[in-house]
């Protein structure tokens, strides 16, 4: 364990942060008073990958594998940027399997994603660069995507600079693309568009409590498109309500090491 350079919180204070090793090796942050937690200390990467990549993402694409349709993700807390780059990593691996089996994979859904993440306080891409996460993540994605972080940090409306929304991180390959987006916006700020699957990886309903409530569940719904999915490391039952209240179909799943349910919601 060890001290980082300061930045904010969701609370719009000023918070050091202390990087700490979890149980897969990977590293978390910490407030320095412990009341903050980025990712799970049972593991950080084994977390974000159960929850986010393989129950939410990797399920959406085995159901529409032959869907030609862009796919379209949507994260509610950027936070240290790791779900951004296992995004990239996926869609790495995929069009490797593509270069590898040729035809008998070229059918087999879209090749053109995008990813929108939504933070009120992006951190700072040095205290970004001091994580693991790129000893952990494939195909040199977490090292890609913090160098088009660090590149577009400086208009995120962090230390006065504007809130420009065009703040795009565009990676390419010969037969597909796809393009990043962070918005320095709340989450009950409107958003534009719709999407394939939702990441909900906000603090929890201790700290943020308005992006847990009915108001907030409610854009969530009208966010999500038809078939898409969202997943969430909570099991609240009053999350889990409001999801169906909206007309979502809910399952609880089991969830990664340390925690016993998370929650998946698929609109029908």
């Amino acid at each position: 364990m060890h001290a980082s350079n300061r930045s904010s919180g969701p609370d719009e204070c000023v918070r050091d942060w202390v990087i700490v090793p979890t149980a897969d090796g990977s590293h978390t942050l910490v407030s320095a008073d412990g009341q903050l937690t980025f990712h799970s200390r049972h593991g950080a990467i084994t977390e974000s990958r159960h929850v986010f990549i393989q129950t939410g993402l990797e399920f959406w694409l085995a159901m529409e594998q032959n869907c030609s349709k862009p796919l379209r993700v949507l994260e509610i807390g950027l936070g240290t940027g790791l779900n951004a780059s296992l995004v990239l990593e996926t869609w790495r691996d995929r069009l490797l399997a593509l270069r590898e089996e040729g035809d008998a994979v070229r059918g087999t859904g879209s090749w053109e994603w995008s990813y929108t993440a939504m933070e009120i306080n992006p951190l700072d891409p040095i205290l970004l660069g001091e994580l693991n996460y790129g000893t952990h993540i494939i195909h040199g994605a977490w090292e890609e995507w913090l160098a088009g972080y660090r590149a577009v940090y400086g208009s995120l409306g962090v230390e006065g600079h504007g809130m420009d929304e065009g703040n795009l991180i565009r990676f390419e390959s010969s037969s597909s693309h796809i393009v990043m987006k962070i918005l320095p916006k709340e989450w009950m700020q409107a958003v534009e568009g719709s999407y394939e699957v939702i990441f909900y990886d906000a603090f929890g309903p201790s700290v943020q409590p308005e992006l847990w409530g009915e108001q907030a569940v409610a854009l969530l719904a009208e966010r999500l498109a038809k078939g898409g999915v969202v997943v969430t490391y909570g099991a609240q039952g009053a999350f889990r309500r409001h999801l169906l209240h909206a007309g979502l179909l809910v399952e609880r799943l089991p969830g990664p090491p340390g925690k016993r349910e998370m929650l998946r919601a698929l609109k029908g």
